[in-house]
């Protein structure tokens, strides 16, 4: 439990560090007047969501009659049991629904995503050592994974959506379809059973994810259009 504590508590740690550095200078944000203050009371609006969610999809999958005990369902640390699934897509969701003073979503989604990219390895990474390293797929390959995909977005894609060659919330987008097909690829090839797998409610929430953010990266990208066409038009 301690461990598990010390885990959450480095993660965001380093999510919060991360989102500093990278959105401190960050000229639409000054424009828009978003200060970190601002930044920082969403992001943790957003953890929150994104643990009520993870929670919520972890006791669906996994019910038991002790979670209707308010106490058991709220205290994780001592109760464990979190669907990281859940958590990106209710963050995911909250994130891009949230209309406080017409606060630009996109660029705020795009930040997130990057920072809570950089969590990722240490999450992992501590997870792996919280069992003991019995998944060396999970506990040591997707933290490299992640943190190659956080280089390659704040070296090369980061700049491209500043010169404004990438809309914003196309990273944000771009983050969960890697993380969505990531996280897939590393249960498959785990599973030992795939019917079941294909019956879990986290590897359906992953393609739902999957499936939403790469038309929603497409639509962002101009690539195909939600709008009806005129009647006018060839």
């Amino acid at each position: 439990m301690q461990l598990l504590i010390i885990i959450l508590a480095i993660s965001l740690i380093v999510f919060l560090f991360c989102l500093h550095v990278l959105a401190k200078e960050d000229l639409i944000f000054v424009r828009k007047n978003i200060t970190m203050e601002i930044l920082f009371n969403i992001a943790f609006y957003t953890i929150g969501i994104g643990l009520l969610c993870s929670r919520i999809v972890y006791v669906i999958e996994h019910f038991s009659i002790g979670f209707l005990n308010p106490l058991v369902f709220f205290l994780f640390p001592y109760f464990p049991g979190l669907s990281l699934a859940g958590g990106v897509g209710g963050a995911l969701l909250f994130t891009l629904l949230y209309r406080a003073k017409k606060y630009p979503n996109g660029r705020i989604f795009d930040f997130f995503s990057m920072a809570f990219l950089a969590a990722l390895p240490v999450g992992f990474l501590g997870q792996g050592l919280l069992l003991g390293m019995r998944d060396r797929f999970s506990g040591i390959f997707m933290p490299i994974i992640f943190l190659i995909t956080l280089i390659f977005f704040v070296k090369i894609l980061l700049p491209l959506n500043t010169r404004g060659e990438i809309e914003d919330g196309s990273l944000g987008f771009l983050f969960v379809v890697v993380f969505s097909l990531t996280t897939l690829i590393s249960l498959i090839v785990r599973a030992n059973n795939f019917i079941g797998l294909v019956m879990q409610l986290d590897v359906i929430l992953l393609v739902i994810l999957l499936i939403f953010s790469i038309i929603m990266l497409l639509v962002k990208e101009k690539h195909i259009s939600l709008k009806k066409p005129n009647r006018g038009d060839n």
